[in-house]
């Protein structure tokens, strides 16, 4: 069956554009009970919602948590859910575009957010919208839940089951076409620790699920001025050495990227330790250097490469250091076949004398490919998309689909789209976010009706 959906695209791209201009990064100092993950969340959820009602949408919301955007069937047994997420990761350095301005231009909108995942949140609204207007029969309850911490916790998503119960299936476009049938496991380590070094004081990473793509040391003294210029130099990379106050003031400059994919990305933070570590000889930047220049684990002897999912990759997303006190963040993406604890004990092993706590670990998953649930969304993609021989893949991100006990990452990226979630310049383009309505609209109104 043919549906034209020409009617919904000038609608589609203005409200991507406004969504991105609503800066819906957790902000814990203005958490409440009323908005949980703080104003500028919030702001974004007040939107969704105002939009949703003002569209003739049921709207149930799970206090501040997660809405639910909905076309309830009469005694419909069982329900379909398409899973997105308003909030995203600080915007960091080095944008052509204002992060926060929603520019249109060049084919593309520009933004945070843009593709992970304003742009697919709104494209399967509109599907979902398509569907109302037109009265599509429907044997299954189809929603919309927008949650509001997937780039933390996921806890968001979490109080929302507890309250609405599982789904029959669910689907999240956060990963590639035709979907994902796994993702890694998803840990993070945290070090807390006194420490005696040079260092007065250091800040480096946005977030710990993001390359580091800027980092600053204060160094006691000015002697070694030049030969910090010298390594610079020497090693190529981007940065200033300058004196302030008495002190060594380092900057260097790196290149974000989502921590499930470090090799998109230059880790400033590591490239500040080498500096650090190799002028000084301080004991502990060394150490962490030697612990994560390689992003595949090796230094950490943590170098795992396990089929199906691949290798593990380890971030060293943010360190701050403070009247001799240092605070870490590490992110690690690791495959079937190798345990949390193991990883743990071996991490920790590396890094003595200091100490990482694990303070956040979700499991590999695997999803079982012979699901009908599945072979709808692939029979859907390839038809749609005009892509006969597409091939289920292993996802390299977290996504909603851990939270779920049946759902899968369903786009928006084809195999070769190029990844800009959590690097600068992020961007989608407007043709593919109208085939993404497209592909949307088709596959919920299938999963709704399967027998």
């Amino acid at each position: 069956m043919k549906y034209n959906f020409i009617d919904y695209r000038s609608d589609l791209i203005r409200d991507v554009s406004e969504l991105i201009k609503i800066p819906t990064v957790f902000h814990g100092a203005s958490a409440t009970e009323v908005m949980p993950y703080g104003k500028n969340v919030y702001e974004g959820y007040i939107w969704l919602k105002e939009k949703a009602q003002n569209d003739g949408f049921k709207v149930t919301e799970f206090d501040g948590h997660a809405l639910a955007i909905r076309i309830p069937q009469n005694r419909a047994p069982e329900r379909i859910d398409v899973a997105s997420h308003v909030d995203v990761v600080e915007p960091g350095k080095g944008w052509e575009h204002e992060p926060f301005g929603g520019a249109i231009t060049g084919g593309y909108i520009h933004g945070r957010g843009a593709q992970d995942m304003k742009g697919p949140l709104i494209a399967t609204y509109y599907a979902l919208k398509y569907i109302k207007d037109n009265q599509i029969p429907c044997k299954r309850e189809l929603r919309i839940v927008i949650g509001c911490d997937e780039e933390r916790t996921m806890n968001d998503m979490r109080y929302y089951i507890a309250k609405a119960n599982e789904p029959a299936f669910a689907f999240t476009p956060d990963g590639r076409f035709p979907y994902s049938y796994g993702e890694k496991g998803a840990l993070m380590w945290t070090i807390d620790e006194e420490i005696d070094a040079p260092i007065i004081e250091l800040n480096g990473g946005v977030q710990c699920n993001v390359v580091s793509p800027v980092a600053t040391a204060l160094i006691g003294g000015i002697e070694a001025v030049d030969a910090y210029r010298s390594m610079l130099f020497k090693y190529g990379y981007e940065g200033t050495v300058i004196i302030k106050d008495g002190k060594t003031l380092i900057g260097i400059m790196g290149k974000a990227a989502h921590a499930s994919r470090p090799a998109d990305g230059v880790n400033a933070t590591v490239r500040l330790l080498r500096l650090v570590g190799e002028v000084t000889g301080d004991k502990i930047s060394q150490l962490l250097y030697r612990c994560f220049s390689d992003f595949y684990g090796k230094g950490a002897n943590i170098a795992y490469d396990i089929d199906p999912m691949g290798r593990l990759t380890l971030n060293l997303g943010t360190l701050k250091v403070a009247d001799r006190h240092l605070k870490a963040e590490i992110d690690c993406r690791y495959p079937h076949g190798i345990a949390s604890d193991i990883l743990t004990m071996r991490m920790n092993k590396a890094l003595k004398p200091l100490k990482a706590e694990l303070a956040y670990d979700d499991k590999p998953t695997l999803t079982d490919r012979e699901s009908p649930f599945l072979k709808v969304l692939l029979s859907t993609y390839r038809e749609i998309a005009h892509d006969p021989t597409a091939a289920p893949s292993i996802g390299l991100g977290v996504t909603y689909s851990k939270v779920f006990s049946n759902c899968v990452a369903f786009g928006p990226l084809r195999e070769n789209d190029q990844s800009l979630a959590h690097q600068a310049n992020e961007r989608i383009e407007i043709k593919l976010l109208c085939k993404l309505m497209r592909i949307y609209a088709h596959a919920m109104i299938r999963l709704a009706n399967m027998d």
